[in-house]
């Protein structure tokens, strides 16, 4: 199995395959692989962003004058419904 082709469907196809009393370990694994993500990111410089830093930054309150959003919630709850449509169509 090439490296650079996996899918989510293989992954899950794959998790499926192993005995449900073993998922703790996948899970384990997956829990190592962000620890060293997060270590990754750290010896490179790039430092993760506060709640703080999202705060003062100018992108909270971006839209706030907008009037083409409307219910805020449906409008979430479209774009969720639409992600979730192409991601089906695109496996």
């Amino acid at each position: 199995m090439s490296v650079e082709n996996v899918t989510e469907k293989q992954v899950l196809e794959e998790l499926l395959d192993l005995a449900p009393g073993r998922w703790f370990e996948v899970l384990d694994f997956i829990g190592y692989l962000k620890e060293q993500g997060s270590r990754d990111r750290a010896r490179s410089g790039v430092r993760e962003l506060t709640a703080r830093d999202l705060l003062e930054s100018r992108i909270v309150g971006l839209w706030a004058d907008g009037d083409d959003i409307g219910n805020s919630l449906r409008y979430a709850r479209r774009l969720r419904r639409e992600a979730e449509h192409c991601r089906r169509l695109s496996q």
